[in-house]
Formats: structure tokens, sequence, C-alpha cells
């Protein structure tokens, strides 16, 4: 799996659960630009940097 398809692939769900928890699409890009080039300067794993993605997402679904 190409690093494109994989990170399609991981939007697909991330939507899913953005879209229960209230947030829109644009939302959810920031949120996943944003942990993945923290993530990728830290050297975090992809568990890390998912489940950075889903808390900061709760986050902002928490403060709306």
């Amino acid at each position: 799996m190409t690093d494109a398809e994989r990170s399609a692939a991981e939007m697909r769900g991330l939507l899913r659960f953005a879209q229960g928890l209230g947030l829109d699409e644009t939302t959810l890009r920031e949120i996943y630009e944003t942990v993945g080039q923290e993530a990728e300067a830290a050297g975090a794993s992809d568990d890390d940097r998912m489940a950075e993605v889903r808390k900061r997402m709760l986050s902002a679904a928490c403060s709306r």
C-alpha cells in the first residue's frame, strides 16, 4: 500500500468518526495534517499518530 492509499484509507475511517462527533471534513483535515507533520518530525509511530488525531478530534468536538 502506498502512502497516498494509506492516507486515503485513514481519512475515510476518521471522517466517519468526525461526523459522529459533529466535526466537518475541513476540521478533520487540519487536525490530520498538523498531527502528521508533528509526528513525522518527532518520528512517532503510526499508532501514536492516529491516537493523537483522535484525541484532538475529541478535544475539538468538546470545545464546540
